[in-house]
């Protein structure tokens, strides 16, 4: 079987590297935050171009932090694309406010400025989240940013699949107000277990995530917010540092692989295109998403009968899922995302990717996709 995603390549990497500083971290009881965490935490603001990082137990605890640190209170608007994870949704809807969903641009599958600027008309919503969606991000993510600061709309960048993406070749969340990221061990600069981070380069939203993250305190033994415990465990800061260290070889490796699947595609005549970013956008090589020319689902089946396994990133949209009925806004019929998660297709990727395999994965589809 050719799986969806291995670990097993990135976990060999920096094994031999992270077992001296496990066996460091338990002689020491270095279990709850400390020095590694502080360490990695410095590492992530450098590579990401921000000013500072708070690392977290998770990516939606991070999405939650920084919707909380931001001023998202109950009864309040976020808009968000309607093509992300649930957890995107999960995070206002659990702070109490009101998703207004956005349709994604046909363009390059990320959030819809013609659609924001219409919804923010409608509702006037203070706050928005744009996610950077299957490893890119959107050509228009500069005039996002300028359509929000001009009306007084904070931004929240959810990055939880971004790590290693540019922008007019620097990092795009140089120029970021406040994001999240997530070290899920299977996103492009995973961890070894659940962990996240918030990134901003505004001191004060610094500050207010961090005591979110840790019950809201201000010391010890006194709270300035009811906050929440999420705080990284010095276990996942040590492996995710020698992971962040090899950013660039990881990252590097993986554009090389959606390189390749680009060059056998072209030549392969499948009823499908890979989708991709658009100008100015440098993706990061985390998923291989096909739009296939007709509804996808019947695939998988197909590829697992020839030992691949694929996925379906994501088969259903924000508003599809039955936890959302009701507990949202929109401005549109949202036409465009429902008729992406009819026909998406994503292939195997992963740092180690075979090239024997990747080229197994193409002749199949030019069996199968047609």
């Amino acid at each position: 079987m050719i799986p969806f995603v291995d670990l097993h390549p990135v976990t060999r990497l920096v094994s031999d590297a992270v077992a001296p500083r496990w066996a460091s971290a338990l002689e020491s009881c270095e279990l709850v935050g400390g020095s590694a965490v502080t360490r990695l935490e410095g590492e992530l603001a450098r590579c990401l171009g921000a000013r500072a990082a708070v690392a977290c137990a998770s990516g939606t605890d991070a999405l939650r932090l920084a919707l909380q640190a931001a001023g998202v209170v109950p009864g309040m608007h976020v808009a968000l694309p309607n093509l992300t994870f649930w957890a995107t949704f999960e995070a206002v809807a659990q702070l109490g406010a009101i998703p207004v969903l956005i349709d994604v641009s046909p363009d390059d599958l990320q959030i819809d400025l013609d659609e924001l600027r219409r919804a923010h008309a409608r509702v006037r919503f203070r706050h928005a989240i744009a996610v950077h969606l299957y490893g890119w991000a959107s050509t228009a993510l500069s005039e996002i940013r300028t359509f929000c600061a001009d009306r007084d709309v904070c931004l929240i960048e959810d990055a939880a699949q971004a790590f290693g993406v540019e922008l007019d070749g620097r990092p795009v969340l140089a120029g970021a107000a406040i994001a999240t990221l997530s070290f899920y061990p299977a996103k492009v600069i995973g961890g070894c277990m659940d962990g996240g981070a918030v990134v901003s380069s505004d001191p004060a939203l610094v500050e207010t995530v961090r005591s979110l993250g840790n019950h809201g305190r201000s010391a010890h033994y006194a709270h300035q917010h009811v906050g929440w415990s999420s705080r990284m465990a010095g276990l996942q800061a040590h492996y995710l540092l020698e992971v962040v260290a090899r950013a660039g070889e990881i990252i590097d490796a993986r554009r090389r692989l959606v390189a390749a699947y680009r060059g056998r595609w072209s030549d392969a005549g499948i009823a499908g295109r890979l989708r991709g970013p658009s100008g100015g956008i440098t993706d990061n090589g985390y998923l291989a998403v096909v739009e296939c020319d007709r509804p996808a689902a019947g695939h998988v089946a197909a590829f697992r009968r020839r030992a691949i396994e694929v996925r379906r990133i994501y088969p259903e949209t924000i508003d599809q899922q039955p936890p959302a009925r009701g507990r949202f806004v929109a401005v549109s019929d949202l036409a465009h995302s429902h008729g992406f998660v009819e026909r998406v297709l994503d292939l195997p990727l992963y740092y180690g990717l075979p090239e024997r395999d990747l080229a197994a994965v193409v002749q199949a589809a030019a069996e199968i996709i047609r």
